[in-house]
Parts: C-alpha cells; structure tokens; sequence
C-alpha cells in the first residue's frame, strides 16, 4: 500500500510540473484549430496560413478576453498600419469568451464585432478551447507570430508598447527576408 501511495504520489507530482514546463515556446509547433467569425464564416490555421494558391509568410495572432479588447484593438490598429497592405501578412484577432456576463448573448456579440469595425479579421473563441491551446494568459493581450510552416516564431503578453511593437515588427520583417 505504502508503495502504490509513493507511485500515486510522484505520478500527481509529475503531471504537475509536466503540465507547468507545458506552455508554448517559440519553435514548437502552432496548435491547429477552427473558428467562426461574426458572419458564421469559417477559419483554420490552415486557411489562415494560405492565400489563394500562395502561401503567407507571417501570420499574426492577437488573443485575449473580453477584459482586454481595448488591449487588443490597439494592437491591432498599430500592426495593420505597418503591414496591413502586405499580403504576405495576416493578422487576426481571436476573442475568448469564455468570461462574458450570463446576460450577454451570441447575437449581442456578433453585433458588436460587425460594429466596431476592427481592421483585422476577429474570429470568435466561444468556450476558450483555442485559448487554451495556445495557453493564453487571462486579462492580457496575447500575440503570437507564426510562420509560414505553422511554428511559433515570437510570443508576448502584454500591453502594446513602442519597444515591444518595434520588436515585433523586427521579428517580422526578418521571416519576410529569410522567404
């Protein structure tokens, strides 16, 4: 008994640190998923990855909740002025939904989206499963870019700011030299 307690014990311990060493690091992998955006419309990583018949270089992902939307949208705003006519580059916001009051309802945000008129494409996490994958962190705006192979090139959680922007526009415009 005193030996299967022991095993018990160290497989918990180690599901808990494998789990903590789990996050996402830049190299590995980007997780695939399919979302939808306002309009029912769907995209993958895949999709999102692909134009026309070439293949994007950059792809740019802006994640957060709905406590980080302002967050978001400026990350958004300041991207899109620096590679917005590039093709070779796309950005998309995916929101997590996870923490919207009860009384808010599919049709009020879907509005909302088609409303505000952001200059990326928004598509819509609705119980967090992508954010999840990408293990997000709640409560800040989470920027991912990945490269035409579907790894994770740069990693942020944070506020948008000119050093952290200038960084990512660095990082960018060396995936574009490198293709």
């Amino acid at each position: 008994m005193l030996k299967f307690s022991i095993i018990l014990i160290f497989s918990i311990l180690s599901g808990i640190a494998f789990s903590a060493d789990d996050e996402l690091k830049v190299g590995d992998q980007s997780p695939k998923f399919t979302l939808k955006n306002a309009d029912d419309k769907e995209y993958s990583l895949e999709v999102l990855l692909k134009k026309d018949k070439a293949t994007r270089k950059v792809l740019i992902l802006i994640m957060g909740d709905h406590t980080t939307r302002d967050s978001g949208n400026k990350w958004a705003m300041e991207l899109h002025k620096v590679h917005g006519k590039d093709e070779r580059v796309k950005a998309s916001m995916i929101a997590d939904l996870r923490g919207l009051p009860f009384y808010v309802t599919e049709r009020m945000v879907k509005w909302g989206v088609k409303r505000e008129k952001t200059p990326i494409l928004i598509l819509l996490d609705w119980h967090g499963k992508v954010n999840q994958l990408y293990k997000t962190e709640r409560g800040k705006p989470n920027i991912f870019i990945i490269g035409d192979q579907g790894k994770i090139l740069y990693i942020y959680k944070g506020e948008c700011s000119a050093k952290i922007l200038n960084t990512i526009k660095a990082k960018i415009q060396d995936c574009l030299k490198e293709n």
